[in-house]
Formats: structure tokens, C-alpha cells, sequence
């Protein structure tokens, strides 16, 4: 049985907002897992983070050509699609990282032509839109960051605060017309207090990559939710503590949920990114890694992926701590509003 229709709860789907964190990891058998899972929504960063503009391209239309290759699957870009497609996915095409669209507005206006419909202004470090939360100085939203928040407002793409410095991140909330999201963002004041977090052989950078309290109630306050991640949470009792958490700042209305699958990655990519994120390569888990044209999910057994999300797991554990309503909207309910709000 699937979370969007257990008994007694709202009829509403379930919505995951970065699902596959990579264009590699959106593949048809996720897309299945997510239709078995109820997820009505799912996310997809379209490229691997560090491509330039003609990768991302690429990539964007290979994340195109998987969705169209599924009968029950969808490119969604517009708020009545949601209403037109029932029992089917939509995939919500984003980019963590800006660096495709350079320094020219019409490479933004080029990529939402293409589908685009979410997008972060920096991915920890800094871009031409503004500061990364690994700046040491953050500078807030630049002059052309301005014109981005803008741009995405006029064309309807969800602004994601994810990976964004606190100052770029609370000026693109006062500048934004449309509610805001942290698609993957913990807790910070519970990240800085909570357990010890590692992923990937990062340390030391995830009191840094949560959100403040006084930014998620600052985008609440506009609408805005924020999603804690279930993969970076480790565990289910600490998933729900980040949730319970953030129920109590900013409301149920303003909480949402996000259980990123990762681990489908090319060699190329995973040279890539072993700069950034060392050990990223040696922690898939206990199976093999293989590289190849067919990518296979890999989830480490010591962390939460997509399947969390079941309506025997994290939709049981919410029901019995909040009213139906509320754990529908904690599920999707809310992100469905902010996605019918932002999309034209």
C-alpha cells in the first residue's frame, strides 16, 4: 500500500524534491520505486554539479529522454499537471548549482525554455549569483542574483535554498515574490547540538550546510518549507527528530520531507568530484561499485534512501505524532502547494 492512499490519510501524494540527487540516478527503475512508494513528485538534479553549460545540456536531455521512456512518468512543468496526471511521477528538473548559467541571464531564460523548473543560486562555493555556505564571507545575492530571483519568479521556477550561504539565502527570501524551499536541508541548531554527522568523507561542514532558525522561520514566514533529509539524518529516529524540530519552529504547514538516492555514479563523475568530496568513491556501501552505460542503485546499509518514505515507515511514524492532515501535508502536501503557487 502506498503512502498517497493509506487509510485515513488525506489524499494526497507523497513528494520527494531530490530523489535523484545526479541526472545518473534518475533511471527507470526508480521511477518505478517511486510509483510503487506513492511519491507523486520527485526531484532530479539534472546534471553532475560541477558541468559546465553544454554538459548540463547534455544531461538535462538524457534526465528528458528517461522520463519519456516511461509510460507513467512525466517532465513536470506546469502547476495543472498536477491535477491532469494522477497514478503517474512527475519529474521536477533542477540544478544544485548555477554554474551553467554563467553570467548571462539568457542562459537561465535558456534552461527553463528546456524544462527547467528549480534551481539553487550556489552550491558551496561561491557563484556568480551570490555565496555558497562554505564562503568564509558572505556577500549576500549580487546584483545578477538579483535579476536570477527575479527571472525565476516571472518564468515560474522554485527558488531552493539548499547549499546557499545565510545571507544570500535570506536576500533572496525578502526579494522573492513566490515561496522559497530547502529542498536537503537539516537543522542546524540540532546538527550543532545532535550527533556527529560524516557522509563522503566531509567533516566539519554540516553545522555550516543547515539552516538557521532564523532563516526557515524567515521563508516560512513567506511560505516557504523546508524539506530534512533522510540520507544525511543516518537514522529514522533521527530523521523524525529533525521533523519534530521543525514542526515545532515554523508549523506543519511550512515541513516537508526529501529522501535523496545517490549512488549511481559514472567513473568520470566520480573523479570529479573526489576534490570535494573525499572518500566519495569508497562509500557506496558493501557492494561493488561498477561503472558502465547501465547504472544500478547502490544504497549504503547504514543510511536512509528513497523506500523511508513507505507508508509502513516514515508515513506510520507521522501519523501517530500528528493529526492525518498535517502528516499529508509534511509528506507532499506542502511542496504541492508551493509547486502549484510557483509554476505557470
Amino acid at each position: 500500500m502506498t503512502a498517497a492512499t493509506a487509510p485515513g490519510m488525506t489524499e494526497s501524494p507523497v513528494v520527494n524534491p531530490v530523489g535523484a540527487s545526479w541526472f545518473e540516478d534518475l533511471t527507470c527503475e526508480l521511477l518505478d520505486e517511486c510509483i510503487g512508494l506513492g511519491i507523486g513528485v520527485v526531484g532530479c538534479t539534472a546534471n553532475d554539479t560541477w558541468d559546465d553549460t553544454l554538459e548540463t545540456m547534455e544531461n538535462l536531455q538524457t534526465v528528458k529522454a528517461v522520463v519519456r521512456s516511461h509510460p507513467d512518468a512525466y517532465v513536470l512543468e506546469r502547476g495543472d499537471q498536477l491535477e491532469s496526471s494522477p497514478g503517474k511521477v512527475g519529474v521536477l528538473l533542477g540544478l544544485q548549482n548555477p554554474k551553467a548559467f554563467s553570467d548571462s541571464i539568457n542562459f537561465l531564460e535558456a534552461f527553463i525554455d528546456m524544462g527547467l523548473r528549480c534551481a539553487a543560486l550556489a552550491f558551496r562555493e561561491n557563484s556568480y549569483y551570490g555565496c555558497g555556505f562554505s564562503s568564509p564571507n558572505d556577500s549576500g545575492l549580487s546584483q545578477i542574483g538579483e535579476h536570477a530571483v527575479r527571472t525565476m519568479n516571472r518564468r515560474g521556477v522554485v527558488i531552493d535554498l539548499s547549499h546557499v550561504g545565510d545571507k544570500t539565502a535570506m536576500d533572496a527570501v525578502r526579494l522573492s515574490e513566490h515561496p522559497a524551499i530547502f529542498s536537503h536541508s537539516m537543522a542546524r541548531e540540532l546538527v550543532a547540538t545532535g550527533p556527529k554527522l560524516e557522509w563522503a568523507g566531509v567533516k566539519n561542514s554540516f553545522v555550516l550546510r543547515a539552516a538557521p532558525d532564523e532563516l526557515i522561520v524567515a521563508a516560512a514566514a513567506k511560505g516557504g518549507v523546508i524539506c530534512p533529509d533522510a540520507r544525511i539524518a543516518g537514522n529514522l529516529d533521527n530523521f523524525l527528530k529533525h521533523i519534530d524540530y521543525l514542526v515545532k519552529l515554523v508549523g506543519a504547514d511550512h515541513v516537508g520531507v526529501c529522501a535523496q538516492d545517490d549512488w549511481h555514479r559514472s567513473m568520470k563523475d566520480a573523479r570529479r568530484i573526489q576534490p570535494y568530496l573525499p572518500g566519495y568513491d569508497s562509500v557506496a556501501g558493501k557492494g561493488t561499485r561498477k561503472f558502465g552505460a547501465r547504472y544500478e542503485i547502490y544504497r549504503m546499509e547504514d543510511q536512509l534512501g528513497p523506500p523511508v518514505l513507505a507508508a509502513d515507515r516514515l508515513g506510520a511514524e507521522l501519523r501517530r505524532r500528528y493529526a492525518e492532515a498535517d502528516a499529508a501535508k509534511i509528506l507532499g502536501g506542502n511542496l504541492i502547494r508551493v509547486l502549484r503557487a510557483v509554476l505557470r
